[in-house]
């Protein structure tokens, strides 16, 4: 028995070799690409999350903050004269 490999036996070791080595290749192409996104996407968040609110978005903030006051006033002048009408009238409100 000779240690030489013949013709037959380097094929199927080449054949077998190429696509695990394209393979491992594009496997560690993609490892490599999605750490740089990871990394970009990151430091986007980052500078996003430093930033204030969007001027139109706070300005319509504070326009519904400003109509959500306004309607808790008008609820508890109702609750009043509810419970005003209901005390005058002897009616068992709830």
């Amino acid at each position: 028995m000779t240690n030489r490999l013949d013709s037959s036996t380097a094929l199927k070791i080449g054949l077998w070799l190429v696509p695990v080595l394209f393979g491992l290749g594009a496997i560690y192409q993609t490892m490599i690409g999605s750490s740089a996104d990871v990394v970009k996407v990151a430091a986007d968040i980052e500078q996003h999350a430093a930033l204030e609110s969007h001027p139109v978005t706070g300005a319509r903030l504070e326009i519904i903050v400003t109509e959500q006051r306004a309607l808790r006033e008008d609820v508890a002048e109702q609750a009043i004269s509810i419970a005003a009408i209901c005390q005058a009238t002897g009616a068992s409100c709830r």
